[in-house]
């Protein structure tokens, strides 16, 4: 084959990762605005937020809740550590709230093949390329 073929397929593949890492990072459609835990506190005791949905994550709790007079698509997102202290400080305030608003939900599983796919899509990229760069 000659040169300029091989240079074409390779500047292809660069171009086509590339918009793959930028499909993968810019998939985020959620109106979130991440918050401190401070302020998550905050408006948790005074009894602005309407909605609280907890997800343990590695070590901490992926909290999203909505605010009372907000737009109802905008979540607000924020992480507390697993811990005593802030245990006891969800389950004060959520007790004067009322349980009705709180869910939990089960920690996110990603799937076998998400996590096989994941793994070996940089091997086959690296084996193509070894392949054109020999072969040629």
């Amino acid at each position: 084959m000659n040169r300029n073929f091989r240079n074409t397929i390779f500047y292809l593949l660069i171009f086509l990762v590339i918009i793959g890492i930028v499909i993968i990072f810019n998939n985020n459609n959620e109106s979130t605005e991440k918050m401190t835990q401070d302020e998550f506190y905050n408006h948790l005791e005074s009894g602005d937020i309407t909605s609280l949905t907890m997800q343990p994550e590695s070590s901490e709790f992926k909290i999203i809740w909505k605010l009372k007079g907000d737009d109802e698509n905008k979540n607000f997102v924020t992480h507390v550590p697993f811990s005593e202290y802030s245990q006891s400080r969800i389950n004060d305030a959520v007790t004067k709230l009322g349980k009705g608003i709180i869910t939990v939900e089960p920690p996110e599983k990603t799937s076998g093949w998400v996590t096989f796919f994941t793994s070996i899509i940089p091997f086959v990229i690296i084996f193509i390329l070894f392949f054109f760069i020999f072969l040629f």
